[in-house]
């Protein structure tokens, strides 16, 4: 009979399950960490795509204004068309 009073300590055992989800929350900790970084990656090109349209809708007012400005006739004449195109489609 064994002495349940023994104290000599259990042998090791393999304990793969223990290591597999070790591993698994290692991993879930880097890619977690990856995801913090695209999220940020995307913030700033979502930050840089806003300011390049923004450049963009400027630079496309001042080139109509200064059209508008050269030739004022033709300008007229164009919104008249448009306005006309827009009746007749309503």
């Amino acid at each position: 009979m064994s002495n349940i009073f023994d104290t000599k300590p259990p042998a090791e055992e393999p304990a793969p399950l223990v290591d597999e989800a070790l591993a698994a929350t290692d991993r879930s900790a880097d890619g977690h960490a990856d995801l913090q970084a695209l999220k940020a990656e995307i913030a700033q090109l979502r930050e840089a795509v806003r300011s390049t349209a923004r450049g963009a809708g400027r630079m496309a007012l001042h080139e109509v204004r200064g059209r508008v400005e050269e030739q004022p006739i033709m300008a007229a004449v164009s919104v008249g068309l448009l306005a006309f195109l827009y009746g007749i489609t309503r």
